[in-house]
């Protein structure tokens, strides 16, 4: 397996991500920990088990081995969840929506860093570190679980449900599974080309969305969700490697959240103005765009209202559903709901990583530019909330590279900065090397010749008739139309005799990059029916951890 980093490949374009990764002191304001440093971890380390982290570890385990037993979680997960019950035990975490066909695969790429992190984190502080995967199953951006892309052939195909879900409240771990995954994953079968692995990889899809619902049953009425889904195959993908998983949405966590949504609903004021003096320092002491729209009187919460996640404000003594103050309650009937059925409330994104610190004793979290954007705006929320910002490690981020197309890169000496930002200028050039009858240089000559014989010929016809020149100048319109008819003919014509070449660039492209970075597009899951259904615990075990940060590629 080789692998060698992409030149001029960022995690993002955004000033703050980039100023993350290559220059901490100029946003060190905004975070806790600087994550290039092993000092961070070790500080991080000793302020959770030094009683900055007081959660309830028997209960978050005991929670957790029950859910990953229900996802089918190997014994190695599930040692790992009862771990995390053991004092001293810390938690590394990444997280990501549950997309179709496990999303695209910089999910994949957060879980591998957490898991090598954590590795090589307990080995140098000398404490259990178990990586977990959080599965944001309480959110309800259904649009954009809905689709993921796979490589087909010499394209990228996009697979997507056909349901429409416009105005869809309902989180994704708490609604059925909907009709159209069946015609997904048919779909997926048929794109895939025929190899000993793919009958094995199809099967696990299929028992995945065929499975009983992994939270309890009255959470989603009995019936598996997409959350189910996703979670089950992720529990598959990775077995082996400890990773651990936990839906956001699993009402045995909510109730062990019940004090942090008490105290939300309580410092509402103060959570609010923390956000304030985030964003100030932002906008104005950082000069970065704030990515976060905050809505004034939010509580950063949702309540669950006849199965509908609705967000809440409130002012004073006052909360209602924003958008609807009919439905509406006092404080303190809020508060003491969170105390009876903490299950009907969510967190939003303000407080989703706060929560999480809540639950977890977490050394670290994995994630990609838009984390590092927001939780930039957050540092204060946390201390608001009597909690601390974890280190935020930015994801490793890879391009997997086929033997094929390898093949393709070396045959036209291609390089992956040729690929990634110059393919178009490559393929011109190639156009041009193999036109051997000098189709470019025998028209232009033609041009400048016609031009002057033309022109001769015109001033004689005008010696005549000087009456003829609108004549004149449309026949020599006419006569440059049909040369540059006939030139774009003999290019299609040298284009078809190199279709074979023009080909190659063109599937180089809807491999490497298709619509941006492949991460982001493909699923991973494609990659098992040809390289083995183990291939992601390859990855983990022989893609070196690097320090830093650079996008790499890895040749398969």
């Amino acid at each position: 397996m080789h692998i060698e980093p992409v030149p001029g490949v960022a995690l993002s374009p955004s000033p703050a991500a980039l100023a993350y990764l290559n220059d901490f002191a100029r946003v060190a304001p905004a975070y806790e920990y600087d994550w290039t440093r092993q000092e961070s971890f070790a500080r991080r380390a000793a302020y959770l088990n030094g009683g900055g982290w007081a959660g309830d570890r028997a209960a978050v385990s005991a929670a957790l081995e029950r859910y990953n037993r229900a996802l089918g979680a190997d014994e190695a997960a599930l040692a790992n969840a009862r771990l995390l019950g053991q004092p001293g035990t810390l938690a590394a975490v990444t997280g990501q929506q549950a997309g179709i066909l496990t999303g695209p695969a910089y999910s994949i790429y957060k879980a591998m860093t957490t898991i090598r992190l954590a590795r090589q984190q307990s080995e140098r502080l000398g404490v259990p570190v178990v990586p977990v995967f959080w599965i944001a199953g309480e959110d309800h951006d259904w649009h954009e679980v809905s689709w993921v892309m796979v490589p087909a052939g010499d394209r990228a195909h996009r697979l997507a449900l056909a349901e429409r879900f416009e105005g869809e409240r309902r989180s994704v771990a708490l609604a059925p599974m909907p009709p159209s995954v069946e015609a997904v994953i048919a779909e997926f079968e048929a794109l895939m080309p025929e190899t000993e692995f793919k009958a094995e990889v199809v099967a696990r899809v299929r028992e995945a969305a065929a499975a009983p619902p992994a939270l309890e049953p009255g959470a989603s009425g009995g019936r598996p969700s997409l959350a189910d889904w996703f979670g089950r195959l992720m529990a598959w993908i990775f077995r082996g490697t400890g990773l651990v998983f936990l839906n956001s949405a699993d009402p045995a966590l909510r109730r062990i959240e019940a004090p942090f949504f008490a105290r939300a609903l309580e410092r509402q004021a103060d959570v609010e103005a923390a956000c304030e003096r985030g964003v100030h320092r932002w906008e104005r002491q950082l000069g970065f765009t704030c990515t976060v729209d905050l809505v004034p009187g939010s509580l950063n919460l949702f309540l669950y209202v006849d199965g509908d996640r609705l967000p809440l404000v409130g002012e004073g003594d006052r909360v209602w559903v924003r958008g609807n103050p009919e439905l509406s309650w006092s404080r303190s009937e809020l508060i003491d709901l969170a105390w009876r059925s903490p299950e009907r409330f969510s967190t939003n994104v303000v407080l989703r990583p706060v929560v999480q610190s809540f639950l977890l004793p977490d050394l670290f979290y994995a994630g990609g530019p838009g984390e590092i954007n927001y939780l930039g705006l957050y540092r204060d929320v946390y201390r608001t909330m009597g909690q601390q910002m974890p280190v935020l490690v930015p994801r490793e981020g890879f391009t997997l590279v086929e033997p094929p197309i390898a093949r393709v890169l070396q045959k036209h000496g291609l390089t992956l900065d040729d690929a990634f930002h110059r393919l178009e200028a490559r393929k011109q050039e190639l156009l041009e090397r193999e036109d051997r009858l000098g189709i470019v240089p025998a028209f232009a000559a033609f041009r400048r010749d016609f031009a002057g014989r033309y022109a001769a010929l015109a001033d004689l016809v005008l010696q005549l008739d000087p009456q003829l020149g609108q004549m004149v100048e449309e026949n020599r319109r006419q006569i440059e139309h049909q040369i540059n008819r006939l030139e774009e003919k003999a290019r299609q014509q040298h284009r078809k005799n190199c279709e074979t070449s023009i080909r190659q660039f063109d599937r180089v492209r809807a491999h490497l990059t298709p619509h941006g970075l492949q991460e982001r597009a493909f699923s991973i899951l494609p990659y098992l029916v040809k390289y083995g259904p183990d291939l992601v615990g390859r990855l983990v075990d022989e893609v070196p951890l690097e320090q830093g940060w650079s996008h790499r590629a890895i040749y398969l």
